[in-house]
């Protein structure tokens, strides 16, 4: 079966990370797919890391992308080559809105908590509207609710508890020496996120902690996800990889929230202060496609 996945991603690592992450998820379950990443995120190393197809597309406007010229665009002809079995659309519905009903493949829609607004867009010649209808499955990946009719499934994490390093063998690869007070500063948001808040947590180091600082954006420890059990504490930005995985994970965090153009990380917080899980939304997601 040939799975697609297919996500924006012009700043910070996140949407890419979720391709990773299902990815992780149909090897889990040893079987025999032709995966392919389709993004525009300048962060598709990580994905060769983890031996994920990647293909890298370039940022295409509303005419390129026009019911008149949409055959000529770059994301519809990636997508005829690939012929996908099955189609995962990652938020990014709109480039795909004149043409996604002659894909004859099953598609999915994820998505995590955005305003309402986010279901329309305005363009000079016409405004376009988010159809439910055109896809097989809408899924919530996170809980939350809004006027669209999705399932949900639990929010969409890398790796599983039991895949992570122990205590002692991430000390051991960070060069830690045993202690009580580790604690990660990471940011991988925005350019500039990361040093934006380093001096406000600079008397930690002051406190007894030992501090580990990295940032996608510098070639940081990736995924950071597998050293948890080295830190005791977590001080990053409540965007929807990084918060929910200190939820499953069950660390200690402070989050220092991130404006966005159609979410807020100050309602994630708020939505997700009592939700708890421990199945991995990327091994539903598998079976809800083997499910189709």
């Amino acid at each position: 079966m040939r799975v697609v996945f297919y996500t924006s991603g012009t700043t910070g690592s996140g949407r890419l990370v979720r391709g990773i992450c299902i990815g992780n998820a149909i090897r889990r379950k040893n079987l025999d797919w032709r995966y392919t990443i389709l993004s525009l995120s300048p962060f598709a190393h990580l994905a060769d890391a983890f031996g994920h197809e990647h293909i890298e597309l370039p940022a295409e406007n509303e005419d390129q992308l026009s019911r008149e010229n949409y055959s000529s665009s770059h994301v519809y002809k990636t997508l005829i080559d690939l012929r996908p079995d099955v189609l995962i659309v990652d938020l990014l519905w709109f480039p795909l809105y004149h043409f996604i009903d002659e894909l004859s493949c099953k598609k999915i829609f994820l998505c995590h908590y955005v305003i309402d607004s986010f279901f329309r867009v305005v363009l000079p010649k016409q405004t376009l509207y988010f159809q439910p209808e055109l896809y097989d499955k809408i899924l919530a990946i996170e809980p939350f609710r809004n006027n669209i009719p999705f399932d949900e499934i639990n929010p969409i994490i890398i790796r599983n508890r039991d895949e992570i390093m122990t205590r002692e063998r991430a000390l051991e690869a960070l060069e830690i020496s045993v202690r009580e007070k580790n604690c990660l500063y990471a940011f991988n948001g925005n350019p500039g996120d990361f040093d934006r808040h380093m001096k406000k947590y600079a008397h930690l180091e002051k406190e007894g902690y030992n501090m580990v600082y990295t940032t996608n954006y510098q070639g940081g420890i990736f995924p950071v996800v597998d050293y948890f059990n080295a830190f005791d504490l977590l001080i990053c930005a409540a965007g929807y990889n990084q918060f929910w995985e200190s939820k499953y994970f069950g660390k200690k965090a402070i989050f220092e929230t991130i404006k966005g153009n159609f979410s807020s990380q100050e309602k994630r917080i708020k939505m997700g202060r009592r939700f708890k899980f421990d199945i991995n939304g990327a091994d539903q997601l598998v079976d809800i496609i083997l499910g189709l």
